[in-house]
């Protein structure tokens, strides 16, 4: 490994490590915890890649701070680094490699959403770059008439595997390399290694099949609801949106270069005719399902990072081609400072901007503020935990009283800031659509009985109407205290604490689907 490359991945993995320790976690990553304290074949949301990676790195659930559970995304992260830089260099050279390498640790998505934090992409981006470098070496094998290993197709089928069980998306890598066969290298399908690594990649991803039988196919009918077009006319509002999140997830500057790498191709012929076809086939396809399907629906910018993680490299090969300097392109500079700047800006806000970016009516107070995702949740469960000890004490709430919660955010914050801490059952209550993976981890956990009273947590960044949300499962709701949460001294959020009385056990969690 080149010392440079060395020194890129050694040193963005450093920022990367400081983030990780100085801030609480996201809504997502809290969430994808859950994934790790209970290990399954598939989940409600993604197959368990990413709950896999967190219980490696925190020592199989020993080591549970951020810093832990975020490591698997950093070390990630250096290893998409490597495998990018060496499928730059396989296109076109080494310099192109290099590149590529700056290109991924300047991308907001692979370098700090799914780089910094944990997410199923985190794991993701590697197998997905891994894949694609055993393509294009069998690609380049077969068009020098070489022939192709079996244990290349196997391993071909391994990592793609791998890749669908940290995010169904993975699909993606057969949909390209399959256009390519068809198009560019037709000979390849008659070659039965073809057909062991489909076979390969069907064996690994077949517990995700298995538990959606189990589960009445739920995953998939959730994420269609997500997808699916309900209404023939465009939505352009969701379009540019997506459009817009895109190109800054994945950094203005990059995404310009890349376009710019598009446009010249033709002219320049940079790179060569099968490099080319291969980006193509296998970077633009989830970019432009993903925009397309934006016009009739709101989606999540990043799910087409992929894409533009292998168009960097087209853009890499463009770079090489434009400039003589071996280093670092004063393009490439800018970008290096654009993100480095926001990462540092964003961290400086998230600890330290006096009070909030959201509402300040007390009733919603820190509404829309998305810094306080990972501030004073900490804090909070530690002054939670010194007054439930005080009630508990004198007998004011039962020493079995469990903390309930109506939707996946903020109960998983909850979770793991307030609940796992103080060794209270976190309960799920009202539709599986709203909890998610709640409704297997209530299984696991101390069964809410009917009749039962319980403790609900509202911040006031999350603001519900306790009637509405509650009281058609509950008999009453009582408020008994609010903790105030501050950022410099300035009020940030509330925290509201709520006893609701007689649990009706009549909610879809507790009756839809019966338990085990």
């Amino acid at each position: 490994m080149p010392k440079k490359l060395l020194y890129l991945i050694l040193g963005s993995m450093l920022l990367r490590m400081i983030a990780a320790a100085l801030l609480e976690l996201g809504n997502d990553e809290v969430y994808y915890v859950l994934y790790a304290l209970d290990l399954h074949a598939n989940y409600f949301d993604h197959p368990p890649g990413v709950g896999l990676l967190i219980r490696i790195f925190t020592g199989d659930l020993s080591f549970m701070h951020e810093f832990f559970i975020r490591s698997g995304a950093i070390f990630c992260a250096g290893v998409g680094t490597f495998l990018t830089y060496k499928l730059g260099t396989l296109l076109k050279n080494e310099r192109t490699g290099w590149y590529a390498a700056i290109f991924y640790n300047t991308s907001i998505y692979t370098s700090v959403i799914a780089g910094a934090f944990i997410i199923p992409d985190s794991p993701q981006v590697v197998f997905w770059m891994g894949s694609l470098l055993v393509m294009y070496q069998i690609i380049l094998k077969s068009e020098k008439l070489h022939s192709v290993k079996l244990v290349q197709w196997l391993l071909l089928g391994l990592l793609i595997g791998l890749c669908i069980m940290c995010k169904v998306h993975g699909i993606f890598l057969w949909f390209g390399f399959g256009l390519y066969l068809l198009f560019y290298q037709r000979k390849l399908l008659a070659n039965y290694g073809v057909y062991l690594a489909a076979a390969a990649t069907i064996t690994i991803m077949s517990p995700i099949l298995i538990w959606n039988i189990q589960n009445d196919f739920i995953t998939y009918k959730f994420h269609s609801e997500r997808v699916a077009i309900q209404e023939s006319i465009f939505h352009m509002d969701s379009f540019f949106q997506t459009l817009g999140g895109q190109l800054l997830y994945n950094n203005p500057i990059n995404a310009v270069v890349i376009i710019i790498a598009l446009w010249k191709v033709r002219s320049l012929n940079y790179l060569s005719l099968t490099g080319f076809r291969f980006i193509l086939l296998c970077g633009l396809p989830i970019i432009l399902v993903v925009t397309i399907m934006s016009l009739f629906n709101s989606l999540l910018p990043h799910w087409s990072g992929p894409g533009f993680m292998v168009l960097g490299l087209l853009a890499s090969a463009y770079l090489d081609e434009m400039t003589k300097v071996n280093f670092f392109p004063k393009v490439m500079k800018v970008s290096a400072y654009l993100i480095a700047t926001a990462f540092v800006a964003a961290i400086l806000i998230i600890k330290f901007y006096p009070g909030t970016l959201g509402y300040r009516d007390k009733a919603r107070y820190g509404e829309g503020d998305f810094t306080l995702d990972m501030y004073g949740w900490k804090y909070f469960g530690n002054e939670f935990s010194s007054w439930l000890k005080y009630q508990k004490k004198n007998s004011v709430l039962k020493d079995d009283i469990k903390i309930i919660s109506h939707k996946w955010f903020p109960a998983a914050h909850l979770d793991y800031y307030v609940a796992i801490p103080n060794n209270i059952a976190l309960v799920g209550v009202g539709k599986i659509t709203d909890l998610h993976q709640y409704f297997w981890l209530n299984k696991d956990r101390a069964v809410l009985q009917k009749g039962e009273d319980a403790l609900c947590i509202i911040p006031s960044n999350y603001s519900v109407n306790i009637d509405e949300a509650f009281l058609p499962y509950f008999n009453s709701a009582e408020f008994v205290k609010t903790f105030e949460s501050r950022r410099s001294g300035q009020m940030a959020r509330y925290f509201n604490i709520y006893l609701l009385k007689n649990f009706q056990a009549n909610d879809e969690m507790h009756v839809s689907i019966p338990y085990d």
